[in-house]
């Protein structure tokens, strides 16, 4: 087992480690009350939402989400582990970590979870020695060097190997003395009712999946069976295993993206073994999955620009589209599309044309995601039909209008143009409302003008009304930074936010996540048509509430829409009749002081049944 660093050396560097310091060398912080505030090192943002607090040591943007110490500061922005964390923030402070610690950073797990990694690592040797080595698999290396044009080279290099159904995975690891309780956590062995263990994979082709740091985690078996449904079946998710925050390949991948600035997305592990034939050692692939939001985070930290490249036929183009969606929320991350030709996947096309053409594909002939979205929103559409080209123009400007890339829709646009016959005026001012929440944004410069001198008992607030504005500002920056918040208070009814700067922000708010459901942190969103003053008005108002940032406290948000809605206008109401009369009192107007005074005990009557649950 490795050795593991010292709880108390550990503990000796976080209290060594100043975060704001150590962060603060790679962000412009700027403190705003408690917290010190920077643009996000984790992606590409205008509107600072990413905290530092000095005393709870701790870090938190509201863009990403993403939060911790110091410690995982280091391994989320330099994709290290644990360990390997604790030694670089260690010499950013001159403490020095024993050798024998540290030549074990990369492989570091707890006892369990290096039991597990140890197994998997027995397993993959001997599947690849079945495949290799014996007549057990000779059906399963005909397929692999005959079909799939495989050499051992390259299966030994990749691992690959078999399982076959006559052989006992249970019955070997008892051989080595490993504990049936590992052996059932690994996932790859089973146990029936009545006792008796099977192999999960077996009478399959065996693809060990690895982490970053290449530890074989976990497999995925290809059957050899075409009468099972299940064509690819993965490990199960383990301690060490979760398949939504792993890329095959990505180990040996990210080493290569960093010569190349590039990672490419296949749609499978022989895809990326192709791409490997060819040159190009920078393939990964998501393990039969949906793209993810962790898949995405590893891609981007490690690579500016990702070519999307699943197969050519209809499921790997709507897969393609899927991916796009979700890559699109990572605006720093350019995005490439490869449309393998004929309808075929990279490994049969590599095939059918040689190395030289499909290497062409990867490295020459990719398109933008705006030239795919051109092509792929015409699928099952007759765009001779009116209605219909009515229809997909709607949807394709909705896509440029999702992302932020003027030149590339620009040119989209005069495509559309020219290809349809369509009044490019009319696209420019469609692209306009689609872009725009509601008509807010076309008018927002008018509304912000109107705002911008507010009246006098704004501009003068007596402490009620400073608490109202208060409370006003704290809903628009949580609503700003937390859809769920946004929806509460639209649950609530109509709110009427009484300074006018405020009322337009709301409104802001309500258009664009009326456009775009299921976003979090907007600030930039809304600031990208604002001139520089407005933008230091904006983010004065975020700044003023740095405290509030956190939250999407729902309890909180209902009682400060009860306070704007029914507190406040009482108190509000109940001091005016007062000052209303003592008014009376100083003009002797007794009729109008008994009349005021029952009005006010009505008042105080309804405030106090009116109390807070």
């Amino acid at each position: 087992m490795a050795n593991l660093i010292p709880k108390s050396t550990i503990e000796q560097v976080k209290d060594a480690v100043n975060i704001v310091d150590f962060i603060g060398k790679y962000v412009d912080l700027k403190k705003k009350g408690k917290y010190f505030w920077g643009l996000c090192p984790f992606e590409a943002e205008n509107t600072p939402s990413f905290t530092v607090d000095e005393v709870g040591q701790r870090y938190k943007c509201y863009s990403c989400g993403r939060s911790g110490n110091v410690f995982d500061y280091i391994s989320e922005k330099n994709g290290l582990s644990f360990p390997q964390a604790v030694v670089k923030a260690a010499e950013s402070v001159g403490i020095k970590i024993d050798q024998k610690y540290t030549e074990n950073a990369a492989n570091h797990f707890n006892e369990k979870d290096q039991d597990l990694i140890n197994l998997n690592t027995q397993a993959a040797e001997i599947f690849t020695h079945l495949l290799l080595n014996t007549d057990l698999s000779t059906e399963a290396l005909k397929y692999l060097v005959e079909t799939r044009k495989l050499d051992r080279a390259t299966i030994t290099e990749f691992q690959l190997g078999f399982l076959p159904s006559s052989w006992s995975l249970h019955d070997f690891f008892d051989e080595k003395k490993i504990p049936v309780e590992i052996q059932l956590a690994s996932g790859i062995i089973s146990q029936y009712d009545d006792g008796s263990f099977h192999d999960v994979f077996s009478n399959r082709i065996m693809f060990p999946l690895k982490d970053s740091y290449g530890n074989i985690v976990g497999f995925s078996g290809r059957t050899l069976d075409k009468a099972n449904s299940a064509k690819y079946i993965n490990s199960k998710e383990t301690a060490v295993f979760k398949k939504s925050q792993l890329l095959y390949h990505f180990d040996v991948a990210k080493q290569a993206a960093k010569l190349s600035q590039h990672l490419i997305l296949l749609e499978g592990y022989l895809d990326v073994i192709a791409a490997h034939k060819v040159g190009i050692d920078y393939g990964v692939a998501s393990m039969g999955t949906s793209l993810t939001k962790d898949q995405l985070q590893l891609i981007s930290r490690n690579s500016p620009t990702l070519t999307i490249a699943y197969d050519g036929d209809s499921a790997g183009q709507n897969a393609t589209w899927r991916a796009i969606e979700e890559a699109k929320k990572f605006p720093h991350l350019q995005l490439e599309i490869v449309t393998i030709p004929d309808k075929k996947d990279p490994d049969e096309y590599l095939q059918a044309k040689g190395p030289a053409a499909l290497k062409q594909i990867f490295e020459e002939d990719s398109t933008s995601i705006n030239d795919f979205a051109f092509e792929y929103l015409k699928q099952n559409r007759n765009l001779e039909n009116p209605a219909n080209l009515s229809d997909y123009t709607n949807d394709l400007l909705k896509f440029l209008g999702s992302h932020s890339n003027p030149i590339a829709n620009d040119l989209t646009l005069k495509k559309l143009s020219d290809q349809f016959g369509l009044s490019r005026s009319v696209l420019d001012q469609s692209l306009k409302q689609v872009t725009a929440p509601d008509q807010v944004q076309a008018e927002y410069h008018q509304n912000l003008e109107k705002a911008s001198d507010p009246p006098t008992e704004v501009k003068a607030r007596d402490p009620l009304s400073s608490q109202e504005a208060m409370i006003e500002r704290k809903m628009i920056v949580s609503a700003l930074y937390h859809e769920t918040v946004f929806q509460e208070i639209e649950k609530q009814g109509k709110v009427i936010f009484h300074d006018p700067r405020n009322q337009l922000y709301y409104f802001l708010i309500k258009g664009y996540r009326g456009k775009h459901p299921g976003n979090q942190a907007i600030g930039d969103a809304l600031m990208a048509n604002m001139t520089a003053d407005e933008k230091d008005n904006f983010n004065q108002l975020l700044t003023d509430q740095v405290d509030f940032y956190a939250s999407d406290n729902i309890k909180a948000i209902d009682d400060y829409l009860w306070q704007l809605s029914s507190r406040i206008p009482f108190e509000k109401k109940i001091k005016q009749t007062k000052i209303e009369i003592q008014q009376a009192i100083n003009l002797n107007q007794n009729d109008r002081i008994k009349e005021l005074n029952v009005q006010l005990a009505k008042l105080m009557k309804e405030k106090a049944g009116n109390k807070r649950g």
